[in-house]
């Protein structure tokens, strides 16, 4: 329909796939046979959508999910079910209306590529690489970007790019998009009418629903081929017999029995409407979200596929992104090595080997639950930089959460009844508050709020057990002590931050089934201790499903050079005290 509503799809082109690889369907041919899968130019070959034989359109394929590989750990009354507790809040969705850390990280930030590309870079030597072996990387780099966010958020879907209020990109689109439907309007007002601005966006239309078709809506690609051929429309229009409205109640038939139920409603209203003018703008704004429902029902029925390629994809596409660098593992060395006590050295031997490695890469993982925000990721877990970064936000919250249920408790505790369902009924309002914050400095600033809702719960609870209310001074003491918590040394938030990741660590290592001790002062934080444990478990398996063999290679050659050191310093030493 011309440059105005090509405009809004080249911007959906910066989602994390295209949608079409040709928008205006110049590339078809002209029988009008189905364009390719909108993944198959997203993903390479290795990863190309299923065969239409293998499709299936039943919803048990899209709930897979990767979380299959974590360890399962059985439910008690003494211990956490990581796995089976209900998350508080799914902020790793890429869905419409949710808001997590990671997508505002991802909007304000670099984008994983960019932080996969550059860290590893290294100064010198300089190595010589054609403009094609950069791009050939750099397409690889994108493509596993996007299978592994395929593989690990089970959730993953595209979205509509729309610019940002007040900004002169929208301002240009929303004039262009207006200058051409007034055209429209201009011309065909005129006596006779004028359709050359009409048959562009008929042909658009046209191509539009081949492409939302199914691969085996073979009859229905040749009618929608055949209805709207644009030569037969413009003789209807020289010979004056075209009814435009006739065909716009057509394409609205079609869409009706291709959309999904979502869209219902909205062909319904475009169905009662009588401009031409409107409907076919309608038309173009539902026939773009219908692109993108099948993209994303692509996308489900792919995703087992992907899952099940996804390690070995990833570490084809790593192996190839580390041929490009001089040394594409600087920064994870240097993570891994950190974390390597001489105890490990001492102890190093074959048989203790892969413990040891076991061992230390675990405390590697634990340290990204306190990752500083100035400080660049190891280039192996950047690809879910953003959710361990969340992760990082949410033990730090949860923390927080603690330390005041306890402050609480230890200040009111005496005249409190019935202690456990207070406590429960505090955490839960204190979450509301709470969930909204995305990073540390988010949950400081909602501290004064905190410190304000556990006063009124506590003269709430008081006020229904007829208890009297407490004085002034004992409110002010109880917020003071509250506001306390927000200094990162508090004792009792040192202290519950030592016992969290204690446990989380303790799972991490863990190796049977046998549920988990809930640390001391922490039994009401479960649910929440178990969503971050689960979400971490899932990711540290995937990421060292890929890693793995990097990993256990960088310690056991760190610990090998560091014994073969130390035993040249004990010679060396020797053959001095033998001299003298």
């Amino acid at each position: 329909m011309g440059s105005t509503e090509e405009m809004t799809k080249n911007r959906s082109a910066k989602k994390k796939l295209d949608l079409s690889d040709d928008p205006k369907g110049e590339s078809k041919s002209s029988s009008g046979e189905a364009s390719p899968d909108p993944l198959e130019h997203g993903i390479d070959d290795d990863l190309k959508p299923l065969a239409e034989g293998e499709i299936k359109c039943s919803s048990s394929d899209a709930d897979s999910d990767t979380e299959g590989a974590s360890k399962p750990i059985e439910n008690s009354s003494k211990g956490i079910d990581v796995q089976g507790a209900r998350q508080r809040n799914d902020s790793v969705s890429s869905g419409e209306g949710s808001k997590s850390p990671s997508s505002d990280r991802m909007k304000s930030g670099s984008s994983p590529v960019q932080n996969f590309i550059f860290p590893g870079v290294a100064a010198s030597p300089p190595k010589f690489m054609s403009l094609e072996e950069v791009m050939k990387a750099a397409k690889g780099v994108s493509n596993m970007v996007l299978a592994h966010e395929i593989a690990v958020d089970k959730n993953f879907k595209l979205e509509k790019f729309e610019p940002p209020d007040n900004t002169v990109e929208k301002q240009v689109r929303d004039v262009m998009h207006r200058a051409f439907w007034d055209q429209l309007t201009d011309q065909l007002a005129q006596d006779p009418p004028c359709y050359e601005q009409a048959f562009v966006l008929l042909q658009e239309v046209r191509d539009n629903l081949i492409d939302i078709t199914l691969p085996h809506h073979t009859k229905l690609r040749q009618e929608i081929s055949d209805s709207l051929d644009v030569e037969l429309i413009k003789q209807q229009a020289e010979h004056g017999i075209l009814n435009f409205s006739q065909y716009s109640q057509y394409v609205l038939s079609i869409m009706s029995r291709l959309c999904a139920p979502v869209r219902d409603e909205t062909i319904r209203n475009l169905m009662r409407e009588s401009e031409v003018v409107p409907v076919f703008r309608g038309v173009m704004e539902t026939l773009d979200l219908m692109r993108l429902d099948m993209a994303n029902f692509t996308i489900q029925q792919i995703r087992p596929h992907i899952i099940a390629q996804s390690v070995t994809y990833e570490k084809k596409k790593f192996a190839e992104f580390l041929k490009t660098q001089n040394d594409g593992l600087e920064l994870t060395r240097e993570w891994l090595v950190s974390h390597v006590k001489p105890e490990d050295i001492a102890a190093a031997d074959d048989l203790s080997m892969r413990n040891i490695v076991s061992l230390v890469i675990n405390r590697a993982y634990m340290e990204l639950l306190s990752w500083p925000d100035e400080r660049l990721l190891p280039e192996t877990v950047v690809l879910d930089g953003s959710r361990l970064l969340e992760l990082r936000d949410r033990m730090s919250q949860v923390c927080v959460l603690g330390a005041v249920l306890l402050v609480t408790f230890s200040s009111v505790g005496p005249i409190v009844t019935q202690p456990d369902a207070f406590k429960l009924k505090l955490k839960r309002n204190l979450c509301i508050i709470l969930d909204p914050a995305l990073s540390e400095k988010d949950t400081m600033d909602v501290m004064d709020n905190i410190a304000e809702q556990v006063v009124k719960e506590v003269d709430d609870h008081l006020k229904e057990n007829e208890k009297p209310p407490l004085p002034v001074s004992a409110r002010n003491a109880l917020k003071a002590q509250v506001l306390e918590v927000k200094n990162v040394d508090h004792r009792i938030r040192s202290l519950i931050s030592k016992r969290a990741m204690e446990f989380v660590s303790v799972i991490m290592n863990s190796t049977t089934a046998r549920p988990v001790q809930i640390p001391p002062g922490l039994s009401t934080l479960q649910e929440e201790l178990a969503h971050i444990c689960g979400t971490l478990i899932r990711l540290v398996t995937h990421n060292r499903s890929v890693f793995g063999e990097y990993y256990g290679d960088i310690i056991s050659n760190h610990i090998k050079r560091a014994k073969e050191t130390g035993a040249e310093d004990s010679s060396d030493k020797s053959e001095a005290s033998a001299s003298v």
